[in-house]
């Protein structure tokens, strides 16, 4: 990445844009050094500025009148000058393919490495099995899920039903074969919505996938746990007498093979 640089006009050295700030107002060059005078001071305890009469406070001042009055040209191109302009962090979706930050950090990192300057942490070591359990408790139960896509299906009857996931999507093939009568409920359903209590005693409802009025029987469908869930389940079956069958992988390949 190429660097922007900036010529002091107190020494006529160039100084990085970054650091242009920090050298000018320490540098002891050809210009005298600018001083706050105290009789700019008003009675709000700010200064006002002796071009503008603008006010700021001590910290401001002399970079206010540096910036706009006394060296207005130098500072237009300055790291301070620009600090308001947004820039992509590294970790927002830059690669090494589109960041050249990224790739240099990478190819440094990576030789770092190889000629045994840097030693990675977790080298040689190992997560236990408890360790293992642990994190995917927490990541579970942090997981909200909800990012499934949402898929069009087909009924017996040429109407379309929405389901979400190619787990719901794949198991009405199943209901079609099953009951072409098959209900998606959805959330909220007053028929098929069921009011539970956790072990808090707090009140939350469950609504099931799919219903059969055929079968009379409730199908959950659960690609992955998250959070809870198995305990949301257990709460709900002891809460009320439902006929519900889980349908997880194993359940969902044993049902298509069957009808294919």
């Amino acid at each position: 990445m190429k660097r922007t640089t900036i010529k002091c006009e107190k020494c006529e050295r160039k100084i990085s844009a970054s650091n242009f700030n920090r050298h000018f107002f320490t540098c002891k060059g050809k210009i005298n050094t600018l001083h706050i005078n105290e009789a700019w001071k008003q009675k709000n305890g700010k200064y006002k500025c002796p071009y503008c009469e603008k006010e700021y406070n001590r910290m401001g001042i002399i970079s206010h009148i540096m910036r706009s009055h006394t060296n207005p040209e130098i500072w237009k191109n300055s790291g301070w000058n620009n600090r308001n302009i947004k820039h992509v962090s590294w970790n927002k979706g830059l690669t090494k393919e589109t960041d050249d930050r990224v790739k240099q950090t990478g190819q440094c990192y990576s030789k770092n490495i190889k000629t045994g300057i840097t030693t990675p942490s977790f080298l040689g070591k190992h997560h236990t099995k408890e360790t293992k359990e642990q994190i995917g408790d927490k990541l579970s139960r942090n997981n909200k899920g909800g990012r499934c896509k949402w898929y069009e299906v087909i009924k017996p009857n040429g109407k379309t039903e929405t389901v979400q996931g190619t787990w719901e999507r794949d198991f009405v093939k199943v209901l079609n074969i099953l009951d072409e009568n098959w209900i998606k409920p959805g959330v909220g359903n007053k028929n098929h919505t069921y009011e539970w209590l956790d072990k808090e005693g707090k009140k939350h409802n469950y609504t099931p996938d799919f219903y059969s009025p055929k079968l009379n029987k409730y199908f959950e469908v659960k690609g992955y746990w998250w959070g809870e869930d198995k305990l949301k389940m257990k709460y709900v079956l002891e809460q009320h007498k439902l006929n519900v069958e889980i349908i997880q992988k194993k359940e969902l390949e044993s049902y298509l093979k069957l009808i294919t």
